[in-house]
């Protein structure tokens, strides 16, 4: 697989889950940040604390294009040899599909469905196809495989289900006001 990576922004080591616990664990993040977005007022959903920070609104709408990006990845990668991959422009899809403007509860749907498409498609990966070799080009062209792509995966969903919390509050699961914490 490669060198191990930590995050960090938010610890998180490529390489310590064993590939077999990575479907589950994506299906799993998936449907704990979709739930994030319940019971909140969806304009403070939508709401951005500071300019240079999404709101938990367009940090969920990102996750869920991720999944579904990765997830078209995935199968040009066990198509193709050593394919490199073009950027998904997230910081641009804000804007394009207007992250702020969607419905949280519509957008927590859809995260649980990319998050089940992603994790299926993982699961079904033989020993080969775990170790397809690609050159994933963010932050900086590597090369890796497709082992690196599912954590790398996964480290996406830790990493803003965390920015999520922060700006939501405590993390226990229910909503706190605007969301500001110290």
């Amino acid at each position: 697989m490669g060198p191990v990576d930590t995050c960090p922004g938010c610890a998180f080591t490529y390489g310590v889950l064993p590939r077999a616990s990575l479907p589950l664990s994506l299906g799993d993040l998936g449907r704990e940040m979709a739930a994030r977005l319940s019971g909140g007022p969806p304009e403070a959903l939508a709401r951005r604390r500071r300019d240079d920070e999404w709101s938990p609104l367009e940090y969920a709408c990102h996750v869920r294009d991720l999944l579904l990006v990765q997830r078209d990845r995935l199968y040009v990668a066990l198509v193709e040899d050593e394919p490199s991959f073009k950027p998904m422009y997230r910081d641009q899809r804000v804007g394009f599909d207007r992250y702020g403007e969607q419905v949280p509860a519509v957008v927590a749907a859809q995260l649980v469905m990319a998050a089940a498409m992603a994790s299926h498609a993982f699961a079904g990966l033989s020993d080969d196809q775990w170790g397809r070799p690609l050159i994933y080009n963010f932050p900086e062209p590597s090369h890796r495989d497709v082992e690196w792509m599912a954590h790398h995966t996964l480290h996406e969903l830790v990493h803003h289900r965390a920015d999520i919390e922060r700006i939501l509050g405590d993390g226990d699961g229910e909503w706190h006001g605007d969301g500001v914490t110290e």
